[in-house]
């Protein structure tokens, strides 16, 4: 217990306070003519601040000085960061320091730096090599516009660390960064020492084309020095240490010329289409009878949101009809970038018998390994329905007896004043029977309010569409409202039976599958008990009400 409040102890006085002025060196051993990057960090400096640089002058030669202005997240807080990137050359070898550097009446600490010669560079040993550094690898480094760059930062040390390492988070300004994972451990052997690896990959899309600057990163750890370097110093085993990996700049390439006009950038690796139909197309099929069709689009390199919608067939098409459900996005994070996936699932209807064909699909995308263009296309299916002649069948029409074998007897008579009398109370029932139609069809007020003279309210879009038995606009309206709803038809269906048995009879006559003319009323109804039911539980719920154990999901 004592050794453990003693490691926490030294821990906590090894951790320098944050300060309003950080600088940090991407290395703290170099070679002579070996240039140095040096970053500065301020979040209290203005636009117009500029750090005074010249203490550096002394002992080294200043090649380039850039500024970058970035959103960094420090302890939950996202403050604006200004960082200034500048290459140093020393001129002078042995133990050389970098001064405390002044900005807006903030000072840095010191950095010590080790400038080796080259005879020393050639004589030095293995166990002399800096105990941690960081390389920083790009796959290209002149992507094109809205294309994947890798990015590979490897920190490598030869000394144990404490767990408490931690690696700034990567934000560029005008691209879009993913993590490709969680870092990765493993270790490699240079020049005989072994050495810890840690790995972190991320995938960058530029999203305008020019210079693109990618900031250094900022790698804190506390490192476990032997007991022999810690008695020489006269300081801890346990030693604080900061180090960012190199800055990288990149050349974005816009949209090439010959990339077809009006269509989506597509630039990938590969582009890979598959579709899939449920039942076999290739069969005999029924008017009416609705198919699943399933396309499916796969990019190596991009995200699902880069990747094109695949529907073929227009809303206002006659011959085939199509409904469509929402789309599934699915990106796949690996070591070697982003596979985006969007599937589109969707039932298709042909309401006339005879050849229908759907068309070919063809998508044409950027091959950023070869740096030319390539299309990606699914063959034309065609489809052949036959009629449904079961209520068509008058090969056995009755034509009755000749005339002149009909007897002429007072006993046909009074059958015939018998038949009219029997077609007479059929037609007052027939009358009967319609008026009650009529009555059911027309939708009454309604006694809870629904808001439907709301505008943009699809249930006023419902009740015009099933009082003038509309099937197509009732669909429409309804899926609409039940995207209100947070939820879907299927959920909303599975949990009210009275919707579901509606929905059914509204698909029947949708696909062709029922004779009868589709009347609104019934429709109507369940979804007024459907709302009302929700508002009940609304309600209920904001009375402090327990909440569903199984929400529809």
């Amino acid at each position: 217990m004592r050794k453990l409040l003693f490691t926490l102890l030294l821990l906590t006085t090894s951790l320098p306070g944050f300060a309003a002025l950080q600088a940090s060196v991407d290395r703290t051993q170099l070679v002579e003519q070996q240039p140095l990057e040096l970053t500065l960090e301020s979040t209290l400096a203005k636009r117009t601040d500029q750090p005074d640089l010249s203490p550096l002058e002394t002992h080294f030669q200043i090649e380039s000085s850039r500024k970058l202005n970035l959103v960094s997240t420090i302890n939950g807080r996202s403050l604006p960061v200004t960082r200034w990137v500048i290459h140093l050359l020393p001129l002078r070898t042995g133990y050389v320091v970098i001064p405390p550097l002044e900005l807006a009446g903030e000072r840095s600490e010191p950095v010590t730096l080790h400038v080796l010669t080259q005879t020393q560079a050639s004589d030095i040993s293995p166990t002399d090599i800096a105990p941690i550094f960081i390389d920083s690898e790009l796959d290209t480094h002149t992507p094109y516009v809205q294309a994947q760059v890798l990015l590979t930062l490897r920190i490598y040390h030869s000394v144990s660390l404490y767990d408490d390492s931690t690696l700034s988070g990567l934000e560029i300004p005008d691209a879009r960064v993913e993590a490709l994972g969680a870092p990765k451990t493993y270790e490699r052997d240079i020049n005989g020492v072994v050495h810890g690896v840690i790995e972190v990959r991320y995938a960058i899309y530029p999203q305008h084309s020019g210079v693109l600057d990618i900031p250094s990163q900022l790698f804190s750890a506390t490192a476990v020095q032997s007991r022999s370097t810690a008695s020489q110093s006269g300081s801890h085993n346990a030693r604080f240490i900061q180090l960012r990996s190199p800055s990288q700049q990149l050349q974005v390439k816009p949209i090439p010329e010959s990339y077809p006009a009006g269509v989506p950038w597509l630039p990938a690796r590969q582009v890979r289409l598959s579709q899939n139909w449920q039942p076999d197309p290739s069969g005999e099929l029924t008017r009416g009878e609705p198919l699943t069709r399933t396309l499916s689009i796969q990019a190596d390199g991009l995200t699902a949101m880069q990747l094109p919608e695949l529907n073929t067939l227009a809303d206002d098409q006659d011959e085939l009809r199509q409904y469509s459900d929402q789309p599934q996005l699915e990106n796949q994070l690996s070591s070697t970038g982003v596979l985006g996936l969007r599937q589109e699932s969707s039932a298709v209807v042909a309401r006339h018998a005879g050849r229908h064909i759907v068309p070919a699909i063809r998508v044409p995308w950027w091959n950023t390994t070869t740096d030319q263009l390539e299309t990606s296309e699914l063959d034309a299916v065609t489809l052949n329905i036959r009629g449904n002649n079961s209520f068509n069948d008058t090969s056995n029409t009755y034509t009755g007896p000749p005339p002149a074998e009909l007897p002429v007897l007072w006993p046909w008579q009074l059958a015939t004043v018998l038949l009219l009398a029997a077609l007479t109370w059929a037609l007052v029932k027939l009358h009967g029977a319609r008026r009650a139609l009529t009555a059911l069809d027309e939708l009454g007020e309604d006694t809870v309010s629904l808001d439907t003279d709301e505008p943009g309210n699809p249930l006023a879009d419902l009740q015009t569409a099933c009082r003038h038995n509309q099937p197509a606009e009732a669909r429409k309206a309804l899926e609409h409202w039940a995207k209100q709803q947070e939820s879907d038809l299927i959920a909303l269906s599975h949990a009210h039976p009275i919707l579901a048995d509606a929905l059914d009879d509204l698909n029947g006559c949708l696909f062709g599958q029922t004779e009868h003319a589709w009347r609104g009323k019934p429709l109507w109804r369940a979804v007024r008990k459907v709302t009302q039911a929700r508002q009940r539980e609304t309600e209920a719920l904001g009375e402090n009400a327990i909440e569903p154990l199984y929400p529809d999901v």
